[in-house]
Parts: structure tokens; C-alpha cells; sequence
């Protein structure tokens, strides 16, 4: 091909690539599917009230609970803020997981393991759903090499 009919080619190639570029990176960061907006309808989350005399244990609504944390995070503080106890009405709630294996099954506050472990860890059966999945995927990248 001439080196006179190269230099529009690649020319056009380049302004498409940038158009590309451009309707990507707007798709990606403009409104949908980012913030708490992003977050499925009817993603439910665990909560546990750490007040003595009430310990309840319930699901909240995902959405909810991150439109909170926006509203009342301080961004000074190391912990979350807690929410408003659904039972007993005092701000003594915290995000929670529930063990998934089925002979424990226990409601806890996440981190309840201590530092430098995983949130998820369950204190009654010591079990860990991100440990887990860590682990076979470590496996699974020893198998292929």
C-alpha cells in the first residue's frame, strides 16, 4: 500500500480507538451500576445488635446499610459507626456474618476473630469462607503451572 493512503488509515484507526476509549470509560463511571445505586435490589446483609441485653439478629437491606454509612461515617474514625438496633432501638448494631457451615451457623459481628485475621471467621468453628476460597484458588493457579 502508498505511504499516502497509509497515513488516513491509521489516522481513522487512532480516532476510533479513542471513540472507544471514551464511550467506555463513560459507561463505566457515569451513574449506572456505581455507588450505593449499584447495588442490586434485595441484596440482603447480616446485622447483630452487641448490646448485653439484646443481641438480636437480623438481615438488612445492602443498600440500606451503605446509604448509612455514608450519612454517618466519620472519616477520622477506625470503625465503622454502629446503626440503630432494630429491636432494642440503642446504636449498638454492627455488620455481621453468618458461619456458613451448616453444622454452627451462628450469627457474629465481622472481625470478631481479631486483627489481622479474616472478617469472616467464625468464633465458634473457626471456619472462613474467603480462607476457603483463597485457598482453592492458590490450588487450583499450583495445578496449572
Amino acid at each position: 500500500m502508498e505511504e499516502s493512503k497509509k497515513k488516513p488509515i491509521m489516522i481513522g484507526v487512532i480516532i476510533v480507538c479513542i471513540a472507544v476509549a471514551g464511550i467506555i470509560t463513560y459507561s463505566r463511571y457515569s451513574g449506572s451500576g456505581g455507588g450505593v445505586d449499584g447495588i442490586p435490589e434485595g441484596e440482603m446483609i447480616w446485622v447483630k445488635c452487641n448490646n448485653p441485653n439484646c443481641k438480636a439478629e437480623y438481615q438488612m437491606s445492602a443498600r440500606a446499610y451503605h446509604k448509612y454509612m455514608l450519612e454517618n461515617a466519620n472519616p477520622m474514625a477506625p470503625t465503622a459507626p454502629p446503626l440503630i438496633c432494630k429491636e432494642c432501638g440503642e446504636p449498638s448494631a454492627y455488620r455481621a456474618e453468618k458461619c456458613e457451615n451448616p453444622d454452627c451457623g451462628i450469627v457474629f459481628i465481622q472481625g470478631s476473630s481479631g486483627p489481622g485475621d479474616f472478617a469472616d471467621r467464625c468464633p465458634k468453628c473457626g471456619q472462613s469462607a474467603t480462607e476457603k476460597s483463597r485457598n482453592r484458588r492458590k490450588a487450583a493457579m499450583e495445578a496449572g503451572e
